[in-house]
């Protein structure tokens, strides 16, 4: 008999292709307005997903049946999810320093075992709670540039909105996946994001996103393609045997490859403290697998209850 992949391995993907998208975004957003890429980014994952369909169907001959309608539903409720928590972390982004909405997003860490409890009364064990600490700080560290300038601005509650919208979407892949298939599910929530994006971006008008350089189609593959199309598919299909605690411990690394990425494609160095806060990301998650992984009387996520 063939072993079946961890499911941890399987979601480890996708904050590595999450992180790679910040420098991308980065400089993509040096040639096109927020709201544009976003309509790029989202269109272009909708239709690699569309590509990938047959694939993943091949893969899923004894998934749940579900109707179109429930799919339809799922997708309109975690698509909307993406599309409030990026709109809220933009706007808020423009009211506050990157160092802080770094960091406040990484928030989402701690918020998705309190919902998670609170929604769906699922019991956070306190090795998950210890990861999640270590991963708070980790992050925190990651994101202070300077220890002694650190500052509040009125963006930062629109950050911290987004956060928690966050959460809600790591929690609803937990609790939706399992019931849809992969590919209709990914298929659906990213038709519904960027649906709503492109609605948002016609307001402003289209003109600036039609004449693109040669120098962003890449970025925008890394973006659209990988970090929308790829990497959403894998959090789905990773998350449907992982509880949103032990699965947000893993995303949490996002922070971690964004920053790598960053010091080798755009020459953005770490200071001793960042890197004393990656390595306390990078061991918060290792922590959390190597829990996961003890025998059943032991393991750091129960059954998520029903």
């Amino acid at each position: 008999m063939r072993r079946r992949i961890d499911p941890g391995l399987l979601l480890l993907p996708t904050p590595i292709l999450w992180g790679i998208t910040f420098p991308a975004g980065k400089l993509a957003l040096d040639q096109l307005p927020p709201l544009v890429f976003m309509a790029w980014t989202r269109a272009l994952g909708f239709v690699s997903i569309l590509l990938m369909v047959p694939l993943l169907r091949g893969r899923e001959k004894n998934s749940n049946p579900s109707t179109r309608g429930d799919v339809v539903r799922a997708g309109l409720l975690l698509g909307a999810l993406i599309f409030v928590a990026y709109i809220l972390q933009t706007e808020g982004l423009k009211r506050t320093t990157a160092t802080n909405a770094g960091f406040i997003t990484g928030l989402y860490v701690v918020f998705t075992p309190i919902l998670a409890a609170m929604l769906f009364r699922q019991r956070v064990p306190r090795a998950a709670w210890l990861s999640v600490g270590i991963s708070v700080i980790g992050l925190a560290l990651l994101s202070i540039r300077e220890l002694g300038d650190i500052r509040v601005y009125g963006g930062d509650l629109l950050v911290l909105a987004g956060a928690v919208v966050w959460a809600g979407h790591v929690v609803g892949v937990s609790r939706l996946s399992p019931k849809f298939s992969a590919w209709s599910l990914s298929l659906s929530q990213m038709g519904v994001t960027a649906l709503l994006q492109v609605l948002a971006t016609s307001t402003i008008g289209f003109r600036t996103g039609v004449a693109l350089s040669a120098s962003v189609f890449p970025l925008l593959f890394l973006t659209g393609v990988l970090g929308s199309g790829v990497a959403y598919t894998l959090q789905i299909i990773g998350q449907r045997t992982l509880t949103a605690s032990r699965a947000v411990v893993l995303l949490a690394g996002e922070a971690l490859f964004a920053a790598l990425f960053s010091a080798i494609w755009i020459a953005e160095r770490l200071s001793a403290h960042q890197w004393v806060g990656a390595v306390l990301v990078l061991g918060a998650m290792t922590y959390s697998e190597i829990s996961a992984r003890r025998p059943p009387e032991e393991r750091v996520e129960p059954a998520s209850a029903v």
